[in-house]
């Protein structure tokens, strides 16, 4: 109960501090999570391709990268997590992590692009990592990738052992669900951000359009009930007793202390991670690839609220007051589609967390080479399946408490840097949209200068003469 209380604390301070820099980057960038919209959606529709070179992929193959290590099962959990605990106001913490955490991922995306540099053999050294160098000490940016090596495993553990107790209620064993994913996992990072970029370019789409679609059917059959479900997370954030006198045993403080944490939780914003798989982008602009890297965060938060108002429905109290995990959805779903309701959740939660572990395992492969030698990265895709087989076999709740730990020496050095660059460096954060901004090509990505001592060479007397004649 006391380490209940501890990682609780930790948690919900780690949060208000991310949502405190979120809103500095915010002000600072003029909101460009609202007026760069429009240039948002035309990146995304643009057919115009840029060839990407070695250990590069495409803009949007990063984007896809990106989002499904972020959009996985706790998209469908957390928002019934955080309305159980911390009533339907937490909701709102959902919307101010999308709000303000788009600013966020913005901001570490486009530092990401703007410092990154490649290493000897040609692989690109991104992510948060060398902006936090730039802004804090090499120290802070090692202590920061072993953190967050740590973290994604841990993810990524968890993911599995959500996939496998959802297959379990199908007959399929957890071993089984554990050996799949283990070996896929191998074959998938063993290809490098090539292969993970093109699996993600797949499964990405199928599991939203699966999904919000289906979620979007539930919510259309119930339409006369979506206003007042609306009103009721408002009543319940903002009213007079949840303000003051935390009516029905909720209140302000305890919705956003759900509600922020499992909306930062899910789509990651202000802890960096996100800013790795877009510093593989072949782009030459780190302000377009920031733009287009919010469309993760407002997918993410899309997919949380939308489960958080079926959830909410009056029509679906019954099945919303059986469980707090992923069931309650399976109920909801069985409810409107029959037997294909079932089909859907297991299929969608599969996707989401296959996709999560692919990203999250490349992102913890990039924190790996980071922090130790890349001949040594074997035994991190070795280490990397027996954890993933491991979470599919036990249960890892008290690894997930560790987490809330390790998150804070993520946030802390990812958001001082990110708050400390945006005024040094403000009119990179500021950009003027309707300019065009040119920054170095992928395929130019400097590589840091190695000062190479010149030592004195005898010349035989023979060779000197000659020379002498010539010159």
């Amino acid at each position: 109960m006391f380490f209940d209380q501890i990682t609780g604390i930790i948690s919900f301070g780690t949060c208000l501090f991310i949502l405190l820099g979120s809103i500095i980057i915010s002000i600072k960038t003029g909101f460009i999570q609202f007026r760069a919209i429009p240039k948002m959606i035309k990146i995304i529709l643009q057919r115009k391709k840029r060839k990407s070179c070695d250990n590069t992929i495409s803009v949007k193959k990063a984007l896809l990268t990106a989002m499904s290590s972020s959009i996985g099962i706790g998209n469908i959990v957390s928002p019934i997590i955080a309305i159980k605990l911390g009533g339907p106001g937490a909701l709102i913490g959902f919307l101010l992590a999308t709000i303000f955490g788009s600013a966020a991922t913005f901001a570490e995306v486009t530092f990401a692009l703007k410092n990154r540099t490649r290493n000897k053999d040609g692989s690109v050294n991104g992510g948060a990592m060398p902006f936090i160098k730039k802004a804090l000490s090499a120290k802070w940016a090692k202590a920061y990738a072993m953190s967050a090596l740590v973290v994604v495993t841990i993810w990524a553990s968890n993911q599995a052992n959500a996939l496998a107790d959802l297959l379990q209620a199908h007959n399929v064993p957890n071993y089984v669900t554990g050996i799949l994913l283990a070996g896929s996992i191998t074959y998938i990072l063993m290809g490098g951000v090539k292969r993970v970029g093109e699996i993600s370019a797949k499964l990405v789409p199928a599991m939203l359009i699966l999904y919000i679609s289906a979620i979007s059917w539930i919510l259309f059959k119930n339409f006369g009930s979506i206003g007042s479900t609306i009103a009721l997370v408002f009543k319940s954030a903002f009213s007079y007793k949840a303000m003051f006198g935390a009516g029905a045993g909720y209140g302000l403080h305890s919705a956003l202390r759900w509600g922020l944490a499992k909306g930062y939780y899910s789509n990651v914003s202000g802890l960096g991670t996100a800013s790795i798989p877009h510093s593989m982008s072949a782009t030459n602009s780190p302000i377009n690839q920031g733009i287009v890297s919010m469309t993760a965060v407002y997918t993410n938060g899309i997919i949380c609220f939308l489960t958080g108002l079926a959830v909410l429905l009056p029509q679906n109290a019954v099945a919303a007051s059986n469980g707090i995990g992923i069931n309650v959805i399976a109920q909801i779903f069985t409810n409107y589609f029959s037997s294909v309701g079932i089909v859907i959740v297991a299929f969608s939660g599969f996707l989401f967390a296959l996709g999560t572990i692919i990203g999250e395992g490349f992102m913890g492969s990039h924190c790996f080479t980071y922090s130790f030698d890349k001949k040594h990265l074997k035994y991190y895709n070795l280490g990397m399946a027996l954890l993933v087989f491991l979470g599919a076999m036990s249960d890892v709740k008290f690894l997930a408490q560790i987490t809330d730990i390790f998150l804070l020496p993520l946030a802390i050095p990812n958001m001082l840097s990110l708050v400390l660059l945006s005024f040094k460096e403000s009119d990179v954060l500021h950009p003027d949209l309707s300019g065009k901004e040119q920054f170095m090509p992928a395929e130019k990505i400097p590589t840091p200068e190695i000062s190479i001592p010149v030592l004195p060479v005898e010349i035989p007397t023979e060779i000197s003469s000659e020379i002498e004649k010539n010159v």
